[in-house]
């Protein structure tokens, strides 16, 4: 079974990261799958993590600002669609 993983980034990020990773043959998605089956192999993160750059700490604080302002939180994909049928109904 397949699943698919979404998430929030810079628009500038996901273009600069386009561009490197076409570069080097791969896709945003192949090379995201890379890196975790690299996580799996490793056991861990498969690089050294050091402290953030200024600009990781940017987007950092922006991923925690998107996490606290979400409106709505779901434990399953039904409370989702019942969610969203919910808020269409309340437009009409």
């Amino acid at each position: 079974m397949q699943t698919s993983i979404k998430m929030r980034i810079s628009e500038e990020l996901k273009n600069e990261a386009s561009q490197v990773l076409r570069d080097c043959g791969l896709t945003v998605s192949s090379a995201v799958r890379l890196f975790l089956e690299q996580v799996v192999s490793h056991q861990g993160i498969p690089f050294e993590v050091k402290r953030p750059s200024a600009r990781m700490k940017i987007a950092l604080q922006e991923a925690t600002e998107i996490e606290t302002k979400a409106s709505h939180r779901f434990t399953s994909v039904d409370d989702m669609l019942k969610g969203l049928n919910d808020d269409e109904s309340q437009e009409k």
